[in-house]
């Protein structure tokens, strides 16, 4: 019996010790891909069970630089049809206004941008086409590059309008510093619609600015502050609207799941280091 029993035990060592082969090697493994390409886009966090009320979700953004990280923090933004933000350009002081748009309806949205100076007069005028379900992000300076009646100096403000609803965030870059400007709404607050089956709906919340690779990171943080257990999933989304691919916290995907959040608790998504900690 003994030597029956022996190929088994062997057999059985063997795979445990490949498992835990693989679980160091999964821990010891860096999420961060910073010579890899830039991949930007946008995340949307759906509940899948609990109450929706109690979901609050932030985003930490940031880009290393050398041994430091620059970042600034993204919540999530209500969908509007009107919106105003503060604009400041300078080209000798590297000043800029970075805009990210996301469309979250079935079809084509078009949004009009309005730059004023800071006297309240209209110096520009653009038209911007966002496909469905896809984003786009660019400076203000490109925006209006091509505007004779733009300075390149300027301060004011730029009026954001559209024919359906838009996910809007503002980054304020000083250099390669960059911080959160926030948004005016203007209009009634409308719903997320459903982005793909089982993405998206009412409760769902879009981060519109994600990115990953090239030394950008980004930290998804989902607090349950509701009285009852809460469930969600995480998808990412290219600048297309094709599924993003990342890795954190050390799993690689555009999807990715939490069935139970407890009351008063956190889950953080990050690109996570070999000690498993985030950059932020």
């Amino acid at each position: 019996m003994f030597r029956q029993i022996t190929p088994y035990l062997l057999n059985v060592l063997v795979l445990f010790q490949v498992l835990c082969l693989n679980t160091v090697a999964q821990a010891q493994s860096d999420d961060h891909n910073d010579s890899g390409p830039l991949q930007v886009g946008y995340a949307v966090i759906t509940p899948t069970s609990g109450t929706a009320n109690g979901m609050k979700v932030f985003e930490t953004f940031g880009l290393r630089a050398g041994s430091q990280t620059l970042q600034a923090g993204i919540v999530p933004v209500v969908a509007t049809t009107s919106a105003m933000v503060f604009v400041n350009m300078s080209r000798s002081l590297s000043r800029d206004v970075g805009i990210a748009l996301v469309n979250p309806q079935g079809a084509q949205v078009q949004v009009t941008m309005t730059l004023r100076n800071e006297d309240g007069f209209q110096v520009g005028t653009k038209f911007v086409f966002v496909p469905l379900r896809q984003q786009i992000s660019l400076f203000v300076s490109q925006l209006f590059a091509d505007i004779p009646t733009v300075p390149p100096e300027l301060t004011g403000t730029l009026s954001i309008t559209s024919e359906s609803p838009v996910m809007i965030a503002v980054l304020r870059f000083r250099g390669a510093n960059f911080s959160t400007l926030p948004l005016n709404n203007l209009a009634p607050s409308s719903s997320v619609p459903v982005i793909a089956p089982d993405v998206g709906g009412p409760g769902s919340v879009i981060l519109p600015h994600f990115a990953t690779g090239a030394g950008w990171a980004s930290e998804i943080v989902i607090i349950n502050n509701g009285s009852s257990n809460l469930g969600i999933r995480v998808d990412l989304f290219k600048q297309d609207g094709t599924p993003l691919s990342g890795r954190l916290n050390h799993q690689s995907g555009n999807t990715f799941f939490n069935p139970l959040i407890f009351p008063g608790a956190v889950f953080t998504l990050a690109p996570r280091d070999t000690n498993g900690k985030s950059r932020f």
